[in-house]
């Protein structure tokens, strides 16, 4: 699709879903749903936000644009206004955990900012220094729900307070706990259950189209504000597929 047409559907789904709260403040430069666009549009780019910014200049979508840290703080201001994007829940869901890389290891403890972000940890069988995301999917593959921790923190360990109780949840071992393991949790042995790899497939598509592997942030609150966005743009991307004439799961056909 040509540029200016994934733009557009993504501001009328966007507009379509924030119609009741889409206003703009009287000394603002942007309304609810062109913040959320601008959100949305830097998880697809998948760059730093600095690049982002200067591409975002140049398209001239907007009669005037916040100065670039200003708009960095309203993205993470607006960030909660992404739940309304996150997907119904199923019979069945997929619990996995992606790694995000902050800082390369070699540079570890060079940055005192960076630590308070990122721990060391394993992610798919190799060391970063990062954050991991515990990512939620319903049969259809959109986000339900999610949280996110240090690389350091093992899956079994995070916080699956939020989770939901009236689904069966399929995941792998790792998300086993000793004592506690949450009564819908359906841990599933290798070879196992794999209609739960679709999630690898969604993973593989934030890291080759989004560049998700690999974050620039340097604050808690800047990282949870992209991948919320990255929820929103992946909710709002799947849902669309099937009317135009893409495949479901698919990232291909929206690249910017």
């Amino acid at each position: 699709m040509p540029q200016e047409t994934i733009i557009l559907i993504l501001y009328c789904c966007i507009a379509d879903t924030l119609t009741d709260q889409d206003n703009k403040h009287t000394q603002g430069h942007l309304y609810l749903s062109e913040i959320v666009l601008c959100g949305v549009l830097y998880a697809l780019k998948g760059t730093s936000f600095r690049r982002f910014y200067w591409w975002l200049k140049q398209q001239h979508l907007f009669a005037s644009l916040p100065e670039r840290s200003r708009l960095q703080r309203i993205l993470i201001d607006k960030q909660a206004y992404c739940k309304r994007f996150l997907a119904d829940q199923t019979l069945f869901t997929v619990l996995d955990s992606f790694g995000v890389e902050v800082i390369h290891p070699m540079r570890e403890n060079r940055s005192k900012q960076s630590q308070k972000v990122s721990k060391k940890g394993l992610s798919n069988h190799r060391w970063i220094i990062g954050r991991k995301i515990a990512v939620t999917l319903n049969q259809n593959m959109q986000v339900v729900c999610a949280s996110d921790d240090t690389a350091n923190v093992h899956d079994s360990k995070f916080n699956l307070a939020h989770h939901l109780l009236d689904s069966i949840t399929l995941a792998d071992q790792c998300f086993k706990q000793q004592n506690n393991t949450p009564t819908n949790f359906k841990i599933c042995k290798k070879g196992t259950w794999n209609d739960r790899m679709l999630i690898e497939t969604l993973f593989s598509l934030w890291t080759r189209i989004c560049h998700m592997k690999k974050s620039f942030h340097r604050s808690v609150k800047g990282f949870q504000a992209k991948i919320a966005y990255l929820f929103s743009l992946t909710n709002i991307a799947f849902s669309n597929n099937p009317s135009l004439g893409f495949n479901t799961l698919s990232l291909v056909q929206w690249p910017i």
